[in-house]
């Protein structure tokens, strides 16, 4: 048997210096978590859309409260654009309907609560007072665009703006067909509005023939 100097074995002689052991092998680094596959500018467009067409068909209602001192610029025919107030309330600015702030063309002014003839119109209600409870008229707005006109953030009413169709915030851009048998294309979000005037809007995405 193996003896060291002392006398001892080396596993227990006192003196002994063990063998270092071998280097651990150099940890690498983490091995990150896959990123999920960036959207395509079809399935982008395609979700945009899908709640464009909500806002046409009238499903995101604009709720306002408004002085009843400035329901006498409330007419058909006139345009203006939505903001949100404190209390989750949105308001509306008139504002010339060439203005390219002006998102909202007022299609029909109705008395109370009331339904608008199409359900392509975004009905906004306005109220005598922060505490009213009654709305005492119903607006029926509808986009106040031309053909060649460009938006963003066309799901939000009180953040959709004209932009330039160059603009990277560009979503879609208009076509207004005149009258009452207009048909957009398959891939164009349609809007049918009986006005005055009849007219039909087109919302195709933004890098489709434009």
């Amino acid at each position: 048997m193996t003896t060291t100097p002392t006398g001892g074995t080396p596993e227990y002689d006192p003196f002994h210096v063990p063998a270092p052991l071998p280097p651990m092998p150099e940890a690498g680094p983490p091995t990150p978590f896959p990123k999920p596959a960036p959207l395509s500018v079809l399935a982008r467009v395609s979700i945009v859309l899908g709640v464009v067409l909500a806002l046409g068909l009238g499903s995101l209602a604009a709720w306002g409260i408004s002085r009843s001192s400035s329901f006498a610029t409330v007419e058909a025919g006139k345009c203006l654009y939505l903001t949100d107030e404190a209390g989750g309330n949105q308001s509306y600015t008139t504002a010339s309907c060439t203005s390219s702030r002006a998102t909202f063309r007022i299609d029909d002014v109705r008395t109370g609560s009331s339904d608008c003839r199409d359900a392509d119109y975004i009905q906004f209600e306005l109220y005598g007072s922060s505490s009213g409870r009654t709305a005492k008229k119903t607006l029926c707005l509808a986009l106040n665009v031309e053909t060649g006109d460009c938006l963003r953030d066309v799901v939000h009413e009180t953040r959709i703006a004209k932009v330039r169709c160059t603009d990277i915030s560009a979503e879609v851009r208009a076509t207004v067909l005149k009258g009452s048998g207009g048909v957009c294309e398959s891939e164009d979000t349609e809007l049918r509005y009986t006005g005055p005037p009849v007219r039909t809007v087109c919302l195709r995405p933004t890098g489709e023939n434009i």
